[in-house]
């Protein structure tokens, strides 16, 4: 029998990779978004039946964030797997000296608080049973410093915390919790956004980005973050936990 997936911020990009192959691995799966048009299109084009559903959800509100495990539950008498895939691309914006007082405030609550919600609501559904994964969506940002890239990377480096103190409070009850940290992706999003950072930063864009693929030299492709997301989401992968594994081309190599 397939398991529950939560797949946040799926209605693109890695995310829609992840339904993807939740859906192609038998899974049922949940994705969630802001938008209920993309939402739609995204059922669409995976084509999944009743095996795939969008509910509307922005990450950055609480009370969305539980109503959207209790529309699972309610649905599907559980949730097995939850992916905590959505969060801030990089920031548009400058360097630290100059930027607002609320910057490191939003990308704390859209990275960090929004899997600290999620991972809160989903647990009391996973821990009596004695089963469920937990997948944090971080960044190569989120193991070496970025710069202009200020809020989002201290955020993803804090996601690493929380990912590996959950761990320690949960696997021992069957809930393995890690972090998957992808590099520079092949989305309508972060490249656009990181070259905008970049070259607000004063940083030649040509050079870093060759840099920052590592020595794989292009970009990694959604489906390879969410090869990875599979494998940590099976029920094979229960003694591996607390871990920050990246995808990005040996870019960090750690």
């Amino acid at each position: 029998m397939g398991k529950v997936a939560i797949v946040t911020g799926g209605t693109s990009g890695i995310g829609l990779a992840c339904a993807r192959r939740f859906v192609d691995n038998d899974d049922t799966v949940i994705i969630s978004g802001r938008s209920a048009e993309r939402g739609q299109q995204a059922i669409t084009e995976l084509d999944a039946g009743n095996k795939a559903r969008y509910i509307q959800c922005d990450v950055t509100d609480p009370s969305q964030i539980r109503q959207l495990v209790e529309e699972t539950v309610d649905e599907y008498r559980r949730v097995d797997i939850l992916v905590n895939n959505a969060g801030g691309g990089p920031e548009e914006g400058p360097l630290v000296t100059e930027r607002d007082d609320e910057s490191l405030s939003r990308a704390f609550t859209l990275n960090v608080n929004s899997a600290f919600w999620a991972s809160r609501c989903a647990l009391p559904h996973m821990l009596p049973r004695g089963y469920g994964r937990i997948i944090n969506m971080s960044s190569i940002a989120g193991k070496t410093g970025m710069p202009g890239l200020a809020g989002y990377s201290t955020a993803k480096h804090a996601l690493l915390g929380f990912t590996k103190t959950l761990a320690k409070e949960v696997t021992a009850r069957g809930v393995s919790v890690n972090a998957v940290c992808p590099g520079i992706t092949d989305t309508d999003m972060i490249p656009r956004e990181l070259n905008t950072a970049l070259d607000t930063a004063g940083i030649d864009i040509a050079t870093a980005s060759q840099h920052y693929t590592g020595d794989l030299g292009r970009m990694v492709t959604p489906d390879e973050v969410a090869s990875l997301v599979l494998a940590l989401a099976s029920t094979d992968s229960g003694a591996i936990s607390g871990t920050a594994i990246s995808v990005d081309g040996g870019f960090t190599q750690f």
